[in-house]
């Protein structure tokens, strides 16, 4: 059994060795190839901008959620003053010897031999990169870091097909919810839905309903003979509502027939569907990957 004395005199494997930021993201990336699961995406991210200016996608995301990393200008994403101080409070001090050249095995890529055909390279892999819910709805965001593209799908079908996004992290969580919304939904026809109202306290006629979307105002006539939509100054037009139960989707029934009342109804709304998709997306709660 080793004494404490004994144990305190063996001497260090790698006494004294300096070791800068590049020093250091080579060797986690290194130690990855023997445990994939050696680094968080908050390391690697917290030295690949210490020493290189820049981090993936993933990256991006951990260190801001760890209030480690700001967006600078609405767009480049850089190292918070905590994360600053941190580098700055466990470091030795300034190195001014020489740096180790950046050229190592691990992040080289082979060139082709002369004469030999390239192979074309495979799809890119998705890693998944956060949780996000919106309105109560999860869903799981991927990254395609071969490309810097996002990509999601319903946390709860991990059978389904990955949906490619046009924002990313860049432009920030906000806006890629906004997307998801759009994308997801018939945003114009919620809206519609979620901000009209029944006058039920106007006797419009025999089975005639009024609704009113600030100010538009369109009746919906429902009876044996069917369903059928008029606005003031207009004759009533026949609507199919044969997909719906009028009495526990009428809200969809009088949206539906707006729409065939009002054919550029989606148009008219567009600008204040954009806003309320934003405020929605606004309140989306978004975790990392790596704490689901």
């Amino acid at each position: 059994m080793q004494t404490t004395s004994e144990t305190a005199a063996r001497p260090s494997a790698v006494p004294h060795r300096f070791y800068t930021t590049s020093d250091l993201l080579d060797l986690v990336i290194a130690l990855r190839e023997y445990d994939p699961s050696a680094a968080s995406h908050t390391l690697v991210g917290l030295l690949r901008l210490a020493s290189e200016g820049k981090a993936t996608p993933s990256e991006q995301t951990a260190l801001r959620i760890a209030g480690l990393a700001d967006l600078e200008g609405g767009r480049e994403v850089v190292l918070s003053q905590i994360a600053l101080d941190l580098l700055r409070d466990f470091s030795t001090g300034e190195y001014e010897g020489k740096a180790r050249p950046r050229c190592t095995r691990h992040i080289e890529e082979a060139a082709p031999a002369t004469g030999m055909v390239e192979e074309e390279k495979p799809k890119a892999d998705i890693e998944p990169v956060a949780k996000l819910c919106i309105g109560g709805t999860n869903y799981m965001i991927g990254e395609m870091s071969d490309i810097n593209v996002l990509v999601f799908r319903l946390d709860a079908d991990n059978t389904a097909e990955w949906v490619q996004l046009k924002n990313t992290v860049e432009e920030g969580w906000s806006s890629v919810a906004a997307e998801i919304i759009s994308l997801t939904r018939d945003p114009v026809f919620e809206y519609i839905r979620m901000h009209m109202i029944h006058r039920r306290n106007v006797n419009a006629g025999p089975d005639i309903m009024l609704f009113d979307l600030y100010g538009y105002e369109w009746f919906v006539r429902m009876n044996d003979e069917g369903c059928a939509v008029r606005i003031e100054g207009r004759d009533w037009t026949p609507v199919d509502v044969s997909g719906f139960d009028p009495e526990n989707e009428l809200g969809k029934i009088a949206v539906t027939a707006l729409m065939e009342a009002i054919p550029d109804t989606r148009e008219s709304f567009a600008e204040d569907t954009q806003s309320w998709a934003r405020r929605i997306a606004a309140g989306a709660s978004i975790m990392p990957a790596f704490n689901i």
